[in-house]
């Protein structure tokens, strides 16, 4: 055989061999993980399971087929198809409609990827768990974000944007609560988690729940994560301001059973919109917010090193066992269904110089979670709620002559707060959460 017929031989059997290596390389490798509990009562046709997908596969991921084993009826369903408009390379979340259980309670549901893109799913593991809770009702979850913050600090505006864009985009599930250190907005509200839990920690210092720190600037991903965890409480909360004291009484609803040795009571803040003094100058670090898109930070943008005229919301005033919640609070045993009451006073409200209005003052309700190991105490917040102080036969007067809900806030088409309405179309904000357009 000559040498330039070798070479040829040579250089086919590189392209053969290529193309079959490249045959088997390709596969089809999806693993499952689902996001955690699901709740449903027993008259709902469905409720959406989050399950987030990760591709090991070579390719991106038309497709894929699955099955759910439901441990309650013992049965398995029907192949299901899922089509991706997009094709995804790394991640995915599907929502999966899961059924009410048989019975009240717990009952896992087992979601199984049996097929991508056509081909068997070749991930070592297939399938993942949901934890399905069937229930009579089901906890209305809300996010408590805890901003620490300071006029002094350059870096804080951040903070105020978070709070206030969430507070715009998320009503009625987001909870946020100003904690000021070492600045004219500061009270002792807090001072046993700054001196303790938050010590040496560096400014503006926002937490999720009271679980992670919120490092964006927008904070949703820490949000949308934190909204998607089932709560095991559900709480309301109202308060009564008597021209003296606020008398707070909250409901915690037990949804779903507990682990044995956690502890859970409710801690209670005083908080307050509306603040404002054309003295108090918030430090600001220039050019830092100039990329960001949320109108919030608007007021923020340019060379102004120190902004003066802000109005701030969402102020810690006073609090009730802020830390680990007010003792007897809740007791055990945390029986699903069966209602706990609570009732608590904040006393002498005219002692908080820092109080402007008191038609703009707020009461959070925090469900503590408390869990000890060894020595080592860690609290979450599991769920909240909010509510207006209400005015009693000797209080502030809560709402107008004709019955509205006090205003809360101005706003432009934009987003932005705005201290008054102005020319045009503003948007009006209401205590019960409720908006209208005004024309001026």
């Amino acid at each position: 055989m000559n040498k330039s017929l070798r070479n040829i031989l040579s250089l086919l059997l590189v392209l053969l061999t290529g193309a079959s290596l490249n045959a088997v390389a390709d596969s089809y490798n999806v693993a499952p993980m689902t996001a955690g509990k699901v709740t449903v009562s027993p008259n709902d046709e469905f409720v959406n399971a989050p399950i987030n997908l990760i591709n090991y596969g070579t390719n991106p991921v038309k497709q894929i087929t699955y099955t759910l084993y439901d441990f309650d009826t013992q049965e398995s369903s029907d192949p299901q198809t899922i089509d991706f408009e997009t094709p995804f390379d790394n991640t995915q979340q599907v929502m999966i409609p899961i059924k009410p259980g048989k019975s009240l309670g717990k009952s896992d549901v087992i979601f199984n990827v049996t097929e991508v893109d056509g081909h068997p799913n070749e991930t070592s593991v297939s399938f993942t768990y949901i934890e399905r809770w069937t229930v009579l009702q089901a906890a209305k979850k809300r996010v408590v974000f805890e901003d620490v913050t300071g006029l002094w600090c350059q870096y804080c505006p951040r903070g105020i944007a978070i709070m206030e864009s969430l507070e715009r985009l998320y009503p009625d599930e987001f909870i946020g609560i100003s904690i000021h250190d070492g600045d004219a907005l500061a009270t002792n509200a807090y001072n046993s988690m700054l001196s303790s839990t938050w010590k040496n920690t560096n400014r503006p210092l926002i937490m999720c729940a009271r679980d992670e720190k919120v490092n964006t600037f927008d904070g949703e991903s820490n949000f949308k994560y934190e909204l998607d965890k089932t709560a095991s409480f559900d709480i309301s909360v109202k308060a009564t301001y008597d021209g003296k004291d606020i008398n707070v009484t909250s409901s915690v609803l037990p949804c779903l059973d507990t682990d044995e040795g956690t502890e859970y009571s409710v801690a209670y803040v005083l908080t307050a919109d509306g603040l404002k003094n054309e003295k108090w100058g918030q430090a600001n670090r220039v050019g830092e917010w100039d990329d960001q898109v949320l109108p919030e930070y608007d007021r923020f943008k340019g060379n102004e090193s120190t902004i003066y005229g802000l109005e701030f919301n969402q102020v810690a005033i006073d609090s009730k066992g802020v830390q680990y919640g007010v003792e007897g609070s809740l007791t055990r045993p945390y029986t699903v269904g069966t209602m706990q009451n609570y009732t608590v006073t904040l006393e002498n409200i005219s002692q908080h110089k820092l109080i402007q209005d008191k038609s703009k003052l707020n009461v959070c309700a925090l469900i503590i979670k408390k869990v000890t190991n060894g020595d080592q105490i860690k609290t979450t917040i599991e769920n909240a709620a909010k509510c207006r102080v209400e005015s009693g036969e000797t209080g502030i007067k809560q709402v107008d002559n004709e019955g509205a809900n006090v205003v809360t806030g101005y706003y432009s088409l934009d987003g932005q707060r705005l201290n008054a309405p102005v020319k045009g179309i503003t948007i009006v904000r209401y205590a019960d959460g409720t908006t209208r357009k005004v024309r001026k």
